[in-house]
């Protein structure tokens, strides 16, 4: 037999709500400003060291070669920072610095130097589950180049 609107209305006022949404801290926004493209790339990398290692230096003892290409300076952007984690989450290579050979809004090539993780020296930090393409920009203004990217912890 169906169910009359009056019926619906009855059930759903009597209904016990067992959930509810709650606010949820797991993402970050970082936002860059530099002088360069190449210099959002670089402190990109910045950004990854201390996500991974805390506010601890970084030694360049190794080297990993990066060329990457992509149809737009923000999606090269996060490809660029998705390959970083990529290689802490494998090798634990905790990037330090970026050298960069070629750079432009498609195309980045160079090497990023850094050492392994070492928790005797690094910070332990909560694990950067991945870099998202929600919020992502990055942008040429007036005073060089803003990048807006979200990662989720």
């Amino acid at each position: 037999m169906p169910v009359t609107e009056q019926e619906a209305a009855a059930r759903n006022r009597s209904r016990i709500v067992t959930y509810r949404f709650l606010p949820h801290t797991a993402d970050v926004i970082v936002e860059i400003e530099a002088t360069s493209l190449a210099n959002v790339f670089r402190e990109a990398t910045s950004v990854v060291s201390h996500l991974v290692a805390g506010d601890t230096n970084v030694d360049a003892t190794e080297s990993r070669a990066v060329s990457l290409t992509a149809q737009a300076a923000d999606e090269l952007l996060l490809r660029f920072i998705r390959e970083l984690l990529t290689q802490f989450q494998l090798e634990t290579f905790v990037p330090g610095k970026l050298e960069i050979e070629q750079v432009d809004q498609m195309l980045l090539e160079g090497a990023v130097l850094g050492e392994p993780f070492d928790e005797s020296k690094h910070d332990p930090q909560p694990e950067v589950k991945a870099a998202t393409r929600h919020g992502l920009s990055v942008e040429e203004t007036t005073a060089g180049w803003r990048a807006v990217l979200v990662l989720d912890l």
